[in-house]
């Protein structure tokens, strides 16, 4: 079975706010347009490991510090 990544909304709210980043901010560091960040946060498009990692690097933290357990 295949794992699905899901991104714990909590731990991003507080990397964001670690980083003093809104979610536009965030995007843009990440490389991600805003609508398909939205679209992930809101679950409307599967979260990838690549989108994952671009997300992760953007607020400088593992990967794995933000998916839900």
């Amino acid at each position: 079975m295949k794992s699905k990544l899901k991104l714990d909304l909590l731990k991003l709210d507080l990397a964001c706010a670690e980083k003093c980043y809104n979610k536009k901010q965030l995007s843009k560091k990440a490389c991600i347009s805003y609508d398909n960040l939205m679209k992930i946060l809101n679950n409307r498009i599967a979260l990838t490991a690549i989108s994952l990692g671009k997300i992760a690097k953007a607020l400088e933290v593992k990967p794995q510090d933000l998916i839900q357990e």
